[in-house]
């Protein structure tokens, strides 16, 4: 499942979630790619859960605010 949505910039972002195992090591995490300008680094967060199913399941419902506010809160990837 992945979304699209516009930043502040009016660059066009695609979210989707990276694997994870509930309760292990390795939590969801959220990454935005850049689809409008690929040399922007991509970004990511991770969900509060660290379960992947939860994190589609809120990706899924989320208002474009409140995605938006997730994004700015993310870091780039080296």
């Amino acid at each position: 499942m992945r979304r699209t949505f516009m930043d502040g910039q009016f660059d066009e972002w695609e979210a989707y979630v990276s694997g994870g195992q509930p309760g292990g090591t390795k939590a969801a995490r959220l990454l935005f790619v850049c689809i409008s300008t690929p040399t922007r680094r991509p970004r990511s967060v991770t969900h509060s859960s660290g379960d992947p199913a939860e994190a589609e399941h809120e990706l899924y419902h989320m208002d474009e605010a409140a995605l938006i506010e997730l994004f700015q809160s993310s870091e780039e990837l080296p």
